[in-house]
């Protein structure tokens, strides 16, 4: 009797998980997630999580919205999910990061004109660093001797970070390689003007399903499970696969010729 009650339970428990619709939320950041021209959310990670969400057996809908708000969101509600949250130290212990789903390393880009003597990150001091305010790089550039009051400009959206740049009221801007030529496009400018200047790898650069704390470990560890299955069973490298075609119709090669879609570091 003992047993069946217990199976009975199991079964319940799953039906549950199974009837729960997550809410998997994000920024509108080409081209891992974005609107496309029919209006509807396209996209590499939107079909990863398509593809985990399936594998898992789950229920989920997907928004767009403002970066703030998608945090927002994540903190405050329990079936809510971020599908490509910069990992890093200060948030491991806000929120459960159940595992990574891209490698993007980050830049510093400046003008082709100009030239730059940069060894290591000290030597950008020497030069007007920009970001985005709020963001981690934000508030690495702080942590590793950058300032505002001398070397540190934090622009409150993309379209003034580089229209600085290109009217040299900037040197360089710190981003990763996959999303500037949009965002360039964008601001009405040349990408073709722009280039790497120093590749920042020891910031931290795994993009991750990240969830509310209170979600229930049984979904946690179901997506979890069906994240590490479909890169095992090559249907994540498949999607990686598909969005190189997509990559090249939506951005100058130049930019993105030393960016490499490949599974994300320490999965295994």
């Amino acid at each position: 009797m003992k047993k069946w009650w217990l199976l009975i339970v199991g079964l319940s428990m799953c039906a549950s998980l199974q009837a729960q619709t997550l809410r998997f939320v994000a920024e509108d950041l080409p081209p891992y997630h974005y609107h496309n021209s029919s209006g509807k959310i396209d996209g590499m990670l939107v079909d990863v999580v398509k593809a985990v969400v399936d594998a898992a057996n789950l229920q989920a809908e997907i928004e767009l919205m403002p970066m703030a708000r998608a945090v927002h969101e994540l903190s405050h509600n329990s079936n809510t999910l971020m599908f490509s949250l910069l990992k890093t130290h200060d948030r491991e212990g806000d929120f459960k990061f159940l595992g990574a789903t891209f490698h993007a390393t980050a830049y510093l880009f400046g003008l082709k004109a100009k030239t730059f003597a940069l060894n290591n990150l000290e030597d950008a001091q020497n030069y007007r660093v920009s970001t985005i305010r709020g963001y981690h790089s934000a508030r690495y550039l702080l942590e590793n001797g950058f300032s505002e009051e001398e070397n540190l400009v934090l622009a409150t959206e993309f379209h003034s970070l580089w229209q600085m740049l290109y009217l040299q009221r900037t040197d360089l801007v710190m981003t990763n390689a996959l999303t500037i030529d949009k965002e360039i496009r964008d601001s009405g400018l040349d990408p073709s003007l722009v280039e790497e200047k120093f590749a920042v790898h020891d910031f931290p650069s795994e993009l991750h399903i990240a969830a509310n704390k209170k979600l229930p470990l049984e979904i946690a560890t179901a997506l979890t499970v069906a994240l590490k299955s479909i890169k095992k069973n090559g249907e994540y490298e498949a999607i990686l696969k598909k969005m190189e075609t997509r990559i090249t119709s939506l951005y100058d090669v130049n930019l993105i010729n030393n960016i490499q879609l490949t599974l994300p570091h320490g999965q295994f």
